[in-house]
């Protein structure tokens, strides 16, 4: 007899504290990671090379070249590490609702008025290859857009949105201006 197969977990986890509704995000795990990191390795002997060639002799090819090199060493590096340490915390109280993205315990940390904020809601996965953003959970605060919560799915970010609002007075409005974000990705 064929069994069945189980619901899929969350991701999050959610919990009561002294400051509120606390939810940490994992990031998503895939087999990309493992990409990266051998990527990391090879651009990490490549950047060795180039550099004991710029120490022997001067290139200015060489020299943009390491530019270029240091910040792809810093950005894949930093990909790797949230992937393998990082999490999104979100703390929400009836007066505040604050972000922390943080690796390995260290993070930078945004804090939000609660009676700033306008249309928390849930923002699907829009756009393909290079040009994709993951869905999300997102908020009108004054004139810019706040997003957590990278690729979460959309009954698990309707959980959290629900539990968010139980905590948090945030209001919603009619959102003239999605219909403009959909014409510039087509």
């Amino acid at each position: 007899m064929p069994t069945s197969p189980q619901p899929f977990a969350p991701r999050s986890t959610v919990s009561e504290d002294l400051e509120g509704l606390r939810i940490s995000i994992p990031p998503k795990r895939d087999a990309g990671i493992l990409f990266l990191m051998f990527w990391f390795c090879g651009w990490t002997a490549g950047g060795v090379f180039a550099l004991r060639a710029l120490l022997h002799r001067f290139s200015a090819f060489i020299f943009v070249w390491m530019i270029g090199w240091v910040i792809g060493e810093a950005s894949v590096g930093y990909m790797i590490l949230y992937a393998l340490g990082g999490r999104q915390i979100v703390l929400a109280n009836s007066e505040t609702l604050t972000c922390r993205t943080q690796i390995f315990g260290i993070g930078l940390t945004r804090s939000y008025l609660v009676r700033e904020m306008r249309d928390l809601r849930f923002q699907p996965e829009a756009g393909t290859g290079k040009g994709r953003r993951a869905s999300r959970i997102a908020f009108k605060y004054g004139d810019k857009t706040v997003t957590f919560g990278a690729d979460i799915g959309q009954a698990e970010a309707a959980d959290l949105i629900a539990r968010i609002r139980q905590r948090c007075a945030i209001p919603t409005t009619s959102l003239p201006q999605e219909s403009a974000i959909k014409f510039w990705q087509r």
